[in-house]
């Protein structure tokens, strides 16, 4: 499952099935993040020198991240512009992600208003399982943060304003390995270095 969809479903309402994130970064932008996030944690976008590079040598299997590498281009390019980039040039992502989930059986995908088709759709939990384990990972990636994906669901969690709903010691034990990547730049690893340049993107369209 991409981070993507992932965070489609921690940030999914379960019963009226719409997605809605208590944060300053518009739901297209935070989506196109966690796309972002994606591509350095397969090791296509690496960091260097404070800016990003696309390894493009081998095609993607999926075509969401292999439209946003075509979209992006090699590089350098600083991860503003990639936000920017991806918030205008992949269009809709909140429902292309919601209809993959839909395909995946995670969700259901219903007409908001029956018979009216015209009024749009809503997304209501189907697969509590699968939300219970990305809470879960969301959990223990607070509790001990150690790999890229541990980081790059804080900083989402974070950009999205879900942090702030658990419990007081996973909460700080969250940002106190969110504060590493702020705090502790030349310490990174590759991936690590250019999760931070995405985490700073996040903060600076915040202020």
């Amino acid at each position: 499952m991409l981070l993507a969809e992932r965070l489609t479903l921690l940030l999914l309402d379960p019963r009226r099935g719409s997605v809605q994130a208590d944060s300053a970064p518009h739901l297209q932008t935070l989506f196109g993040a966690a796309l972002l996030a994606e591509l350095i944690l397969v090791g296509r976008l690496r960091a260097r020198a404070g800016s990003w590079y696309m390894d493009d040598a081998l095609p993607l299997a999926h075509p969401l991240l292999s439209e946003l590498q075509r979209l992006l281009g090699a590089g350098p390019l600083t991860a503003s512009v990639c936000l920017a980039r991806v918030s205008h040039g992949l269009p809709r992502l909140r429902e292309r992600l919601l209809d993959a989930l839909a395909r995946r059986d995670l969700v259901h995908r219903v007409p908001r208003i029956r018979l009216l088709p015209r009024a749009g759709l809503r997304y209501p939990l189907r697969s509590q399982q699968a939300h219970a384990q990305i809470l879960a990972d969301l959990q223990h990636a607070a509790r001990a943060a150690t790999s890229g994906m541990d980081y790059a669901l804080l900083i989402l969690a974070d950009s999205a304003g879900l942090l702030r709903v658990l419990p007081a010691d996973l909460h700080s034990a969250a940002y106190a390995a969110l504060g590493q990547l702020d705090n502790d730049a030349a310490t990174l690893d590759e991936n690590l270095a250019a999760l931070a340049l995405l985490r700073q993107a996040l903060l600076d369209g915040e202020g």
